[in-house]
């Protein structure tokens, strides 16, 4: 899978790492105090990465993400767990089959070396449908949902006690990787009031998952800087947490905001004051912190569009200011000492100075005043050193760039007295003591050891370097080259002088599995687009990794001789340089290729029978209820909420039913989320519908009804309603806004309660609740014929279907309103040792008033909605699409309009391609259960 391009930087984190590193031992208690988490005993910087895995649901390549995440600089993920993906129905839980199981992320975190912060929920927002609440509650029987509504705790009671215990059993204290476990979900405490429902709500959970084992502090996010909520210092009436935690999107949370390149780039710089008051006695908790932006329907930009906001130098602005304000737990969302003042000598830039208070060490940030600014910034700094004050002159600042300078930072048996440059790690290797320094090309660094005697050093680069004694150090000065530079002194040491994109591809594997190993844990190695893990054994260095261009490999492993570098198994000739590293050509894929095939052999039938007033609906659901739980009351009679039949996700089909040729005139209103669309058809001829609008989630029409179309007897209106998933609970009742139809009565004289309609059914997925396929999971097909039928399976015979009668293809399209469903097969051969990332790319001609649906090997995994857009391209991984072998892509297209509609792109394409030892290639058969017969939920 293709590394994101925000984790090619292996963040300055790292060096805090290494200043509060733990003991190794893996079982151990979590406490805290005002500066950072302790574990073990040991102070621990918690550098995280949001990971959702129902998002990626094939268990295997979550590892291939946890070790990329490892590899870049992280030490802990922070999970959400899914009510919704592990209860298909009341009373039904899933946490073995397919990605359900999630004992197998905790084995998973453990074994790539990552701590877990878990979240439960049962809340969890995350962008998903309902926020992660069970959808079997959207009918309204959980009652007032995030309250302590005996209802709604009912609901939830049986759900947190089974993911608590899962949790419970993968504590750091019994041998598991979870650190902190977070009570609910940016549940804002407006009101500090002890009798509150919200505080009974807190309790409860609390008491859920004390009673559940885990025994790990609790935590808390808060939404923004709005209200203060659940801490333990502020307004305490009850339900506090152990550690409070923030979240924050400076630079925005949507694709669109201000994303031009230009402008963003806006810090905040009053976290620090924030926890100060509001949360002293804890550490500073940046529980999610942006890392990325949420597409929305209809955005005006797509994410390639916003990659600049997100870039390198993001990551440089914005995470060095959450240091600057001793921000000691970081989780970067999604992906995956005291403070003290400092003098410098320019109005034009901002700094800090955090102290480590067991070290001694300092970390000075610094950054432009105007962090937009692109312009560049010299001045000079003032450092205060275990051996006097220093004066670092000739620092640059070039736009939006950050730094931080230490002092008094140990490495090894060694001490850096000061450096004006990013230190991006340490390690000690057998015989010496390694630092890796990083600047931009041309930029000048200095730096200083403790020393009492001049240390003669060698220069391998094309740096200018300088050296001058004085008394109790050495002062080493230098212009960064392009490239790297290795400085080694007389007594061992070894300095990396880096540019940035020789840093970009710098990497300091673990020879442990614990998230925060010791400096002599680690390898360094240079070269690769990653390196996963790396060890010498029999005098082999044996890397693994992943490569996209022929490179030289070199390693630091210190006096340790070796006969040979082995990358991916490949035996290549180790050559050792002047200075003590070993360096070897490793392989790229410039040369190779991968030969994606045309969808060509289309079969299409059509998807909408339903429309024809002769189609048997004898087997659908009865739509007749009078009353309903939800809390929105119908608009007219009988209930048509489809949650209120069993059918939650997924686009719904309606049947209603009237007689005569009186009525000229039906309104319905619809609701399915925003940029939801629906159309109805009077006894097959389409009458109209909404197109969808991405700021509704409902929409009402009053549709004519055609005389010429008229019954006497049986006349039939067909709706379907398309489905965007159920409100998060930032809109007013949340998942208990209902889906599907909301009223409908005819015209003229349809009232609430006489509509004129003599009867309606309703048909969603197939099984409704069931959960018939629960590989794939509650929440992958809907209600259209193809999907009830099955036809988007693997080893669906459509060519031996009599409904399957033509061979034309989406870029035939159809020629009137309707669905049509189309089925094909291709076959990939990438080798084995490759990593191509795949992805499907659809477009349609301009004016197009449609919906697409994309499944490949049987999931649902792209929606194309061209009139609103803005996603046309949709990555699938491995696992649902097969590296080698046979694989089955469905389409369905629906036509919104009289004209008909046609794509005229869909094909694959490949992100990039890397070699790799990584094995995509599996057999995926048992997350890709094929095709039986359904005619029973025609």
């Amino acid at each position: 899978m293709r590394l994101p391009l925000l984790l090619k930087f292996v963040v300055a984190l790292t060096s805090l790492c290494q200043a509060l590193s733990v003991s190794n031992t893996s079982i151990g208690a979590v406490t805290w105090d005002e500066y950072s988490l302790l574990i073990n005993g040991e102070r621990a910087f918690i550098n995280a990465a949001e990971f959702h895995y129902q998002r990626l649901p094939v268990p295997e390549m979550w590892l291939d993400v946890l070790q990329k995440l490892k590899a870049n600089g992280f030490n802990t993920i922070s999970v959400y767990f899914f009510w919704s993906y592990h209860s298909a129905s009341k009373d039904a839980y899933d946490f073995e089959t397919g990605a359900h199981n999630i004992q197998r992320l905790f084995d998973m975190a453990k074994q790539a070396g990552l701590w877990v912060i878990a979240r439960p929920g049962p809340y969890v927002n995350a962008q998903t449908n309902a926020g992660g609440l069970a959808l079997w509650g959207s009918d309204g029987s959980m009652g007032k949902l995030r309250t302590s509504d005996e209802a709604y705790h009912q609901a939830w009671l049986p759900y947190m006690r089974k993911v608590g215990q899962i949790i419970a059993a993968n504590q750091i204290t019994r041998g598991g990787p979870v650190i902190l476990c977070q009570v609910e979900n940016e549940l804002q405490e407006t009101t500090h009031e002890p009798n509150n429902t919200l505080v009974t709500y807190m309790e409860q959970l609390e008491a859920v998952i004390r009673d559940a084992g885990i025994t790990v502090p609790t935590t808390h996010n808060e939404k923004g800087m709005r209200y203060v909520s659940w801490s333990r210092d502020y307004g305490n009436v009850g339900g506090a947490v152990d550690i409070y935690g923030l979240d924050s999107y400076p630079a925005g949370f949507l694709v669109g905001n201000r994303c031009d390149g230009a402008t963003g780039f806006n810090v905040v710089r009053t976290y620090y004051q924030w926890f100060m008051n509001y949360s002293w006695t804890g550490p500073i908790y940046l529980a999610e912190f942006e890392g990325g932006r949420t597409l929305t329907w209809g955005a005006p930009q797509n994410y390639d569009d916003c990659r600049s906001e997100h870039s390198t130098t993001f990551v440089d602005i914005y995470y060095k200011n959450n240091i600057g304000q001793r921000v000691t737990l970081q989780s970067i969302y999604e992906g995956y000492g005291g403070l003290i003042g400092a003098i410098l000598s320019t109005p034009d830039a901002y700094s800090w100075v955090l102290k480590n208070q067991d070290t001694q060490a300092t970390f000075t940030v610094l950054q432009q005043n105007e962090t937009p600014s692109t312009t560049t910034i010299a001045f000079s700094a003032y450092l205060n050193t275990s051996l006097g004050n220093m004066t670092v002159p000739d620092i640059q600042l070039q736009g939006r760039q950050s730094k931080i300078l230490v002092t008094d930072y140990k490495f090894g048996n060694q001490t850096l007295l000061y450096s004006s440059t990013d230190v991006l790690t340490n390690a000690v290797l057998p015989g010496h003591d390694v630092l890796a320094l990083y600047l931009w090309e041309s930029q000048t660094g200095e730096f200083a050891l403790k020393t009492p005697r001049n240390l003669t050093l060698q220069v391998y680069g094309a740096s200018i370097v300088s050296s001058t004694l004085h008394p109790g150090y050495q002062k080493i000065k230098y212009t960064q080259a392009t490239g790297s530079t290795v400085l080694r002194f007389t007594n061992g040491v070894i300095v990396l002088l880096l540019d940035q994109p020789t840093a970009w591809h710098f990497w300091a594997p673990s020879t442990s599995n614990y998230p925060s190993p010791r400096p002599d844990q680690k390898l360094i190695i240079l070269g690769p687009y990653l390196v996963r893990s790396a060890s010498v054994e029999n005098e082999v260095l044996q890397v693994s990794g992943d490569n996209n261009g022929t490179t030289t490999l070199e390693s630091f492993i210190g006096d340790v001789p070796i006969k040979a570098i082995e990358w991916n198994g490949q035996r290549l000739t180790a050559t050792k340089t002047p200075y003590g590293s070993y360096t070897a050509q490793i392989p790229g894929t410039e040369n190779r290729s991968v030969i994606l095939p045309s969808l060509n052999h289309w079969r299409s039938a059509d998807s909408l029978p339903e429309a024809q007033p002769e189609y048997d609906d004898s087997r659908w659901t009865v739509a007749n209820k009078n009353s309903t739980l939800s809390p929105q009351a119908p608009l007219t009679l009988p209930v048509l909420f489809s949650s209120d039949y069993g059918y939650y996700a997924g686009a719904k089909i309606y049947r209603g039913y009237f007689d005569g040729t009186n009525h000229t005139a039906v309104n319905i209103t619809a609701s399915g989320g925003l940029a939801f669309g629906w159309n109805a058809w009077l006894n097959g001829h389409l009458i109209g519908g909404h197109p969808g609008d991405p700021n509704l989630s409902a929409t009402n029409m009053t549709l004519t009804l055609p005389g010429p179309h008229l019954r006497t007897m049986n006349n039939v209106i067909t709706v379907i309603v398309d489905y965007h998933g159920h409100d998060e609970t930032n809109i007013a009742n949340g998942a208990g806004n209902p889906r599907g139809i909301l009223g409908a009565y005819l015209l003229p004289g349809g009232t609430r309660t006489a509509t004129g309609f003599k009867l309606w059914k309703i048909q969603g997925n197939a099984g409704g609740a069931k959960n018939i396929d629960p590989v794939r999971g509650p929440m992958n097909e809907g209600g259209l014929y193809a999907e009830r039928l099955g036809w988007f399976l693997p080893g669906f015979p459509a060519s031996d279907n009599k409904e399957f009668n033509s061979t034309s293809s989406p870029l035939d399209g159809i020629s009137k309103s309707g669905v049509r469903f189309y089925v094909t097969s291709f076959d990939l051969d990438i080798d084995r040792d490759l990593d191509a990332p795949i992805g499907v790319s659809l477009s349609a001609p301009n004016g197009t008033i449609a919906r697409v649906m994309l499944w490949v090997n049987g999931y649902q995994y792209g929606k194309y909605v061209p009139h609103i857009g803005p996603q046309t391209k949709f990555p699938i991984p491995p696992g649902i699409i097969n590296n080698r072998g046979r694989n089955t892509l469905a389409l369905s297209l629906w036509a919104q309009t009289h004209d008909g509609a046609k794509l005229d792109t869909v094909e694959l394409f490949t992100y990039g391609l890397y070699q790799t030892d990584f094995q995509f290639d599996r057999d995926w058969s048992y997350l890709q259960p094929g095709w039986e017969d359904r005619s029973v939920y025609a």
